[in-house]
């Protein structure tokens, strides 16, 4: 009986030997890593729809404006130079400039991976409240409180707008009867894109109110076409906000006009500070993750 038994243990320690493994050593298989939630877009209702709808059209009417008072793009309202030599022998170039606006943010770094909401809305915060470039208006902590970016994992376009609501009720730079918006970047009017929406939108913001906006982009998608500059190599994100501040020329149908934008992920892939994308790309990456702006 002994020896059948010895034998028995022989043969099922061989058997845990070719797998690798030891009655004492098995080990549960390695469970993955916890899935975040996804932070999950809901259709605009009516209401919000008419907001976003009344705040494009005036927007494009100011920008409708703006040309007709003869502030166009550069190839239209300068001279190219023939000659480095000024005077008879060439053509001296008037003095313009190409329009554009640009408002005196602060990039800030997101302190959790997850953070790029709080991140977002805390550059729009302190703009809005006028602090120095050093200081916070509010902890990102609390910007995600507002946001239920840690009940969430992740921070959607309606939460994202809480919370710059709440981080920005009565600041000095937000306007009289503003309210945040959040809109689909979509091809209003119908020449097959939306990126003159998406320039108009982003020069009535920071030219005429003088606030920055809240965009939702793919950073660096490994098979899309565009990335962020600030973003170099391809991740497979689950989306990323950032807020942009200034603009550079008229929408064109090429890559002249730009968007500019402040970036929070230094430890996330991307990286940290102020950057600029062409309109074309920036409208893609928008494109290709939520529609989704804040404004």
């Amino acid at each position: 009986m002994s020896t059948r038994r010895t034998i028995a243990v022989a043969a099922i320690a061989v058997i845990l030997s070719s797998i690798g493994a030891s009655p004492a050593a098995a080990a549960p298989p390695a469970r993955p890593e916890p899935t975040p939630p996804p932070a999950l877009e809901r259709p605009l209702t009516v209401d919000e729809q008419a907001a976003s709808t009344t705040k494009l059209l005036a927007a494009l009417a100011y920008v409708d404006r703006q040309k007709a008072r003869g502030a166009d793009t550069v190839s239209l309202a300068c001279v190219t130079p023939t000659s480095a030599t000024p005077g008879p022998a060439g053509v001296t170039a008037n003095a313009c400039s190409i329009p554009q606006g640009f408002l005196p943010v602060a990039a800030r770094d997101q302190v959790k991976w997850y953070y790029c909401g709080p991140a977002t809305g805390q550059v729009v915060a302190n703009y809005a409240w006028a602090v120095a470039s050093h200081a916070n208006k509010y902890t990102q902590a609390k910007l995600a409180e507002w946001m239920q970016t840690d009940i969430n994992i992740a921070t959607n376009a309606f939460a994202l707008q809480t919370g710059l609501e709440k981080g920005t009720a009565g600041a000095p730079r937000r306007p009289a009867g503003w309210a945040w918006v959040v809109s689909e970047v979509r091809d209003a009017n119908g020449n097959n894109t939306s990126a003159d929406e998406l320039q108009a939108m982003v020069q009535a913001n920071v030219s005429d109110a003088k606030m920055p906006l809240a965009i939702s982009v793919k950073p660096h998608h490994p098979d899309s076409s565009y990335h962020l500059n600030s973003w170099p190599d391809p991740i497979a994100s689950g989306g990323h906000w950032i807020a942009a501040y200034g603009w550079y020329s008229y929408w064109t149908g090429t890559d002249f006009a730009r968007i500019y934008y402040t970036d929070s992920s230094g430890d996330e892939g991307g990286s940290t500070g102020k950057f600029w994308n062409s309109t074309k790309s920036m409208n893609a990456l928008i494109a290709e993750h939520t529609k989704r702006i804040v404004w």
